[in-house]
């Protein structure tokens, strides 16, 4: 197990070719839902309809769940915040199928 952990192989040897396979298979098998690697703004917890986060640059991100258009989503969040903002811009949300969830808003006050 120490040669297997140290990499202590010669290329071309069964046991390197085996664990080559074996760091290839873990690659392109394992689904990418395992790991949720989503930047925090683009989660979308099912008990709220809109989350407050901030992104890398402490920018205010507003994440909306809504199925519909984009403009739908700007106009909830106009009516949740009653404050005057800026829309920077927005970035739709997907899920694991594509499916559209939500919409991230970033927003200038």
């Amino acid at each position: 197990m120490k040669r297997f952990l140290l990499w202590s192989f010669e290329r071309g040897s069964k046991q390197y070719d085996v664990i080559c396979v074996v760091i290839l298979a873990f690659i392109f098998l394992v689904p990418s839902s395992v790991f949720h690697d989503r930047p925090d703004s683009t989660r979308v917890p099912e008990d709220q309809l809109i989350r407050q986060t901030n992104d890398d640059d402490g920018h205010t991100v507003f994440t909306v769940k809504v199925n519909t258009t984009e403009q739908a989503a700007v106009e909830q969040l106009k009516a949740s915040l009653r404050a005057p903002f800026k829309v920077s811009h927005t970035e739709p949300v997907y899920d694991a199928k594509g499916a559209l969830v939500a919409y991230s808003i970033w927003i200038e006050r």
